[in-house]
């Protein structure tokens, strides 16, 4: 298995539980897009999910699952 390529954006999708209207988006968002190899985040209140870019050579999938659940959010 080959380590991504600098700059090559990887994109994950993460179900959200515990979000009751857009404050609790915001958080999620501003939380992720503060975390250091995170390019872009969007999260959807009507779908309970977030989605994020980010470089997989400085974060990982399990540190942005972190964040979320550090805002005190359950991802499945």
């Amino acid at each position: 298995m080959s380590t991504p390529a600098a700059g090559s954006p990887t994109t994950v999708e993460f179900q959200v539980s515990g979000m009751h209207c857009p404050s609790c988006v915001a958080l999620i968002e501003e939380s992720l897009l503060e975390h250091p190899g995170v390019e872009s985040a969007s999260v959807s209140l009507e779908l309970q999910r977030a989605v994020a870019s980010f470089d997989p050579n400085i974060v990982g999938i399990d540190d942005l699952r972190a964040v979320i659940v550090g805002a005190g959010y359950t991802v499945t």
